[in-house]
């Protein structure tokens, strides 16, 4: 599958202004991708760096959701070293696009951050001296490897088998346990669907990227009993963890 295919499966839409990857996973997948300064339409894109891969984006949702934007503001504010390498980021977003204003994520505000997505793509894409390196590999055009990076699939798979053990629970204790196994048959039939018999691992966890959605559609077609929303996250991680017995990288 090309590269643009792969981006597209992971946005669930296709990608504007795709121009390559500029990091991939430990896997090989697209991490992050480098947009050109306009769209297919010629509508300016200013962000260059673009967070493609689901584990991260997630991982930084939940961070932005905690406040974290406004937590790493006043962190900039209170030391200078942050600071300075702020402003070194954004002016290097700059001179990478002269033709666009502001900084990185289109921020045109000093010492704010507007998106830690996108300030995360940019460090990644762009890290030999922290957030406003100057990678080589950029210069000529190769890609940057996340050997080094944590493995967000490995905290992904235990949440899996933490959900499993809590349906586990359920079914044990559940006066219907019948309603939660119907529930999770629907959400692996439809788990089947999207990634097939024959997948990895990582394919996995990007269709969980988006399981919030589509899980929910499956159960409800099921007519399902009352009460059914509350064990649905319990029941896709269940189904998430047995379905990943079939990956052809499967370890315990």
């Amino acid at each position: 599958m090309k590269d643009e295919a792969v981006v597209a499966r992971q946005l669930g839409r296709p990608p504007r202004a795709f121009r390559r990857v500029a990091v991939r996973c430990p896997y090989g997948r697209p991490a992050v991708t480098e947009q050109w300064p306009r769209d297919g339409a010629g509508a300016p894109f200013p962000t260059t760096y673009y967070l493609t891969c689901p584990q991260l984006v997630a991982a930084i949702s939940r961070l932005e959701a905690r406040g974290g934007v406004e937590r790493w503001t006043r962190a900039v504010e209170e030391d200078s070293a942050l600071r300075e390498s702020l402003d070194r980021a954004n002016e290097e977003q700059r001179e990478l696009r002269p033709e666009l204003p502001g900084g990185i994520g289109g921020s045109t505000r000093s010492g704010s951050l507007k998106c830690l997505h996108a300030h995360a793509a940019f460090a990644l894409a762009r890290p030999l001296t922290g957030n406003a390196g100057h990678a080589p590999d950029n210069v000529t055009g190769q890609t940057t490897s996340l050997t080094r990076m944590p493995i967000a699939l490995d905290q992904t798979r235990r949440e899996w088998e933490l959900g499993h053990r809590r349906f586990q629970q359920e079914v044990r204790e559940a006066p219907r346990s019948e309603a939660w196994l119907e529930e999770l048959e629907a959400v692996t039939a439809a788990l089947r669907r999207r990634v097939g018999q024959s997948f990895t691992l990582a394919e996995l966890a990007d269709a969980y990227a988006s399981a919030e959605v589509w899980s929910r559609e499956a159960v409800e077609e099921t007519e399902p009993a009352s009460g059914w929303p509350r064990r649905l996250s319990t029941v896709t991680d269940a189904a998430f963890h047995l379905y990943s017995r079939g990956a052809v990288d499967y370890e315990p």
